[in-house]
């Protein structure tokens, strides 16, 4: 028998055994041999459970049907060995030192009950996730769309919630709190074990050198999208469950975003025409925040939202008119996401940029010519 492990990893598995396999290789090679790592495999599709994993430190369970993540998580913890565990999505990817850094954030403080990782998008090495941030109608991903290496981005940071594809806690705490609420079935459940931890005193971090590739977020065919039907339902519980715990922090977020855009680009005018293309509800109070924490003024508002939120592609052109292409204004443009900017190169040749801005929902502020170099 092998004596109980300090430490153990889970990996949810459902589908795509190359991909587990992939995976299940970074961790081997990135982890110590001490570490357990135990593979939750379930699906109702027997087929996709035959899957060859014989090293030694792997334990591998199987359940013929679909568990949901949080049952299956809960079940997991139940048999891993480990005092530290750390949760990892099948379609992750790790990079090397991930855990060393990871395991360091969380045993800085005895306060830490979570510490999560920074994941990025494998197609453009790109923030995915970086902790989350909230106001009244709208959680945002802290940095979302910067490069991984962008220097906001290299510090540990507290947070409210974070992302559980990678995500070290205790065994101890996890029981103590009852586990992942499995009454929350597709998404947030990671969030609601973060505010449950925050009730009883514990924070949650997110470490900067904790890095891995997360295929999920720009995959439209990953292993969830198959109970996307179920998106509404956890939504819904979450936000009944845990709507009173938020906090409205992006505020405190902006402040810190706005600091470094005006210690890095100094602004050279104050005021602005601005372009809103964003999705949000309660734009006006975005636009009041957007104002205080650069010291402008605007001297008009078009609002002008697209269809989708964090929508892939912004045509300039399309979504507002050529006419802004010759205003001698400068404009700030108000989106989701600042990377659906990237391909509009006429609008970026025709029309002088040097003192447009561009400010998004998840608080990241830049100058539109790093947009138009692709070099933020």
């Amino acid at each position: 028998m092998r004596k109980p492990m300090k430490e153990s990893i889970i990996i949810t598995y459902h589908k795509n055994k190359d991909m587990l396999l992939f995976c299940l290789n970074r961790l081997l090679k990135t982890t110590p041999d001490d570490v357990e790592i135990l593979i939750i495999g379930n699906n109702v599709n027997r087929a996709e459970l035959d899957v060859d994993i014989s090293n030694s430190r792997c334990k591998y369970l199987k359940y013929d049907q679909n568990l949901q993540y949080p049952k299956a998580l809960n079940i997991a913890v139940e048999q891993c060995m480990g005092e530290i565990i750390t949760f990892v999505d099948a379609d992750i990817f790790v990079w090397d030192g991930w855990y060393e850094a990871l395991y360091k954030t969380f045993t800085s403080s005895d306060k830490i009950g979570v510490a999560g990782a920074k994941l990025i998008n494998p197609l453009t090495n790109r923030i995915i996730d970086y902790g989350i941030m909230y106001s009244k109608y709208n959680a945002a991903h802290i940095m979302m769309g910067l490069l991984y290496d962008h220097p906001l981005a290299k510090m540990d940071r507290r947070v409210q919630t974070v992302c559980s594809a990678i995500m070290m806690t205790t065994k101890t705490l996890y029981q103590k709190i009852g586990g992942m609420d499995e009454d929350i079935p597709y998404s947030y459940t990671d969030c609601d074990y973060c505010f449950r931890l925050r009730d009883i005193g514990f924070e949650t971090w997110v470490s900067a050198g904790a890095i891995a590739y997360h295929k999920g977020g720009t995959d439209p065919n990953n292993s969830k999208s198959a109970f996307s039907y179920y998106r509404l339902d956890a939504k819904g519980m979450y936000g009944m469950k845990d709507y009173a715990k938020i906090v409205y922090d992006n505020a405190e977020w902006y402040k810190k975003s706005a600091g470094y855009f005006l210690k890095t680009y100094p602004l050279e005018v104050h005021q602005f025409v601005m372009l809103d293309f964003s999705t949000l509800y309660d734009r006006d109070s975005f636009h009041q925040m957007i104002k205080e924490v650069l010291g402008i003024t605007y001297l008009d508002i078009i609002e002008r939202p697209v269809a989708e939120r964090d929508s892939g592609q912004i045509v300039l052109y399309n979504n507002s008119s050529f006419e802004f292409i010759d205003l001698v204004t400068p404009i700030i443009y108000f989106v989701d996401t600042f990377v659906a900017l990237f391909n509009n190169k006429l609008w970026f040749q025709m029309r002088d940029i040097q003192h447009d801005l561009v400010v998004d929902r998840h608080g990241n502020i830049l100058p539109l010519h790093l947009i138009a170099e692709q070099k933020c």
